[in-house]
């Protein structure tokens, strides 16, 4: 028998809660009578633990975050619930376990205590993605301690087998265990809501339900980036994470409440494990996932042009080796009109790397700064393999994993109107004084201008509102067309 019983998949807004809503909570009352359902599951239960996995605590771009507290508190008061709070013991059994396999299965996890959280500047609270489902968790049942895990912005890979070790620690320490992923889903269901509507809204929500009802797991685990950004939801990468718990096991589903009152896709599902099947040990969908990145690595690579197949060479050879990749030795493999133009053009560039659809390394530069084309792709491969300062170098084990996108970039125009900027075709530069910022064109998840000069300004250090302000300094913005080589590869 295992120790891990079930898996819920809630949601969590605090407009169901009576004490905040007043009265308006019946606008969800089927989500409401979903996450009673599955609150008397875990009731029945009884388990020792709750692991909470969330979206709304402290999320870090390479890393998840672990609570590593003897108890937790937190309140509802940023959403007008003051009187709604909950203090719960941690379960130190597991989180000294998870703490020794998450070290040993080099999972990405930084453990929060007193000092770790000084250091980051963070709290070490429960957020309302836990406090909102353990409300009516509470209803029925309070004899359990917590484990507090908030997902990072790793790829979907990476937190499935995360929760695979996951369900190893739990097993080791032999507490009774129930799984709470906290997951809203789309939020651009309807103009009123918290985002404008988008067609992949409903589309999501449709993948993400029908997957948990026909335990089509592998569907969630290799979803791409171009739904699940427009989508604009916070609950897959808990899912998944949860789902990673069940790898190997065969399991039941059961899908209790969907709806989407206010704009945003709410979900109630429980999953239990099927140990009465003949054979309940399944094929890893991690071996699953490997064997299919293999394939499709081997044919994007025999695909690839020159100038994408120097940055590869140039990024294998940095990390494997700790080298740079000799030009001259590359050209011996080239044609000669490639040969020609890797020695003989003087061209800015951008060499991008993507991990599973999510920026993984950039770096490049308005003019040319090296001698011929090639050694300045190998120099931007080199830097934002290794020294881009929004993410740790890229290492051995995430090789077949990335992608590369180059741009070639073309002389940039002054613009005089945003009427003359189209995200999709062309990149910007934002200045303001000393301040500037450097959008590509044509990036994932940037579909409008608005969008696109939002995220530039950002980058540029430019505050909301600010740009009518003059102080001497006028904001400038220019644009730019590219030559691309390259694309992001999706799993079939």
């Amino acid at each position: 028998m295992l120790n891990l019983k079930g898996i819920a998949m809630l949601s969590h807004p605090p407009v169901i809660i009576p004490e905040i809503a007043k009265g308006r909570e019946k606008e969800a009352d089927q989500t409401i009578r979903g996450i009673k359902d599955v609150a008397l599951n875990i009731a029945k239960i009884a388990p020792e633990v709750i692991v909470c996995i969330t979206p709304h605590g402290n999320v870090f771009q390479d890393t998840v975050s672990v609570v590593y507290e003897t108890k937790m508190t937190g309140n509802l008061e940023p959403f007008g619930g003051s009187d709604v709070h909950l203090e719960k013991e941690c379960d130190m059994d597991l989180l000294n376990e998870m703490h020794h396999r998450f070290g040993e299965n080099n999972c990405e996890a930084l453990f929060l205590n007193q000092k770790t959280a000084e250091k980051y500047a963070v709290e070490r609270t429960l957020d309302h993605g836990c406090l909102v489902p353990l409300y009516y968790v509470d209803k029925v049942y309070t004899k359990y301690k917590i484990v507090h895990i908030t997902i990072g912005m790793l790829s979907l890979y990476e937190l499935y087998r995360t929760g695979r070790i996951l369900r190893e620690a739990i097993e080791a320490v032999g507490k009774s265990t129930v799984i709470l992923a906290s997951a809203d889903l789309s939020h651009a269901l309807k103009n009123s809501g918290p985002y404008t509507y988008h067609e992949k809204g409903p589309v999501f929500d449709q993948k993400i339900v029908q997957a948990i009802e026909e335990k089509q797991y592998f569907d969630l685990l290799t979803m791409g980036s171009e739904l699940y950004d427009p989508a604009k939801q916070c609950g897959l990468r808990p899912i998944v994470m949860a789902l990673g718990t069940t790898d190997s096991i065969a399991t039941k589903s059961k899908v209790y409440s969907y709806e989407a009152p206010f704009g945003v896709g709410y979900l109630a599902a429980w999953i239990t494990f099927d140990l009465e099947q003949a054979d309940p040990i399944r094929k890893s969908l991690l071996e699953k996932y490997q064997e299919k990145i293999e394939v499709q690595y081997q044919e994007s690579r025999a695909q690839e042009d020159a100038l994408i197949k120097l940055a590869r060479e140039t990024l294998e050879m940095w990390v494997l080796k700790g080298r740079k990749l000799s030009l001259e030795t590359y050209l011996e493999k080239c044609s000669k009109i490639i040969a020609e133009r890797l020695q003989n053009d003087h061209v800015a560039s951008f060499v991008s790397f993507y991990r599973a659809g999510n920026l993984r390394g950039c770096i490049g530069t308005l003019s040319p700064m090296m001698e011929n084309l090639g050694e300045e792709v190998i120099h931007n491969a080199i830097e934002a393999a290794a020294y881009d300062p929004r993410f740790l170098a890229i290492e051995k084990e995430e090789l077949q994993d990335i992608d590369i996108v180059i741009d070639l970039l073309n002389k940039p125009r002054q613009i005089d109107s945003t009427d003359e900027l189209n995200p999709a075709v062309y990149g910007i530069i934002i200045e303001k004084g000393l301040r500037k910022a450097v959008l590509l064109p044509d990036l994932p998840a940037i579909t409008t201008v608005k969008e696109q000069l939002e995220v530039a300004k950002a980058k540029a250090g430019i505050m909301p509102g600010e740009e009518g302000i003059d102080l001497g300094e006028r904001l400038i913005i220019s644009k730019f067309t590219v030559e691309r080589h390259g694309k992001l590869k999706k799993l079939k």
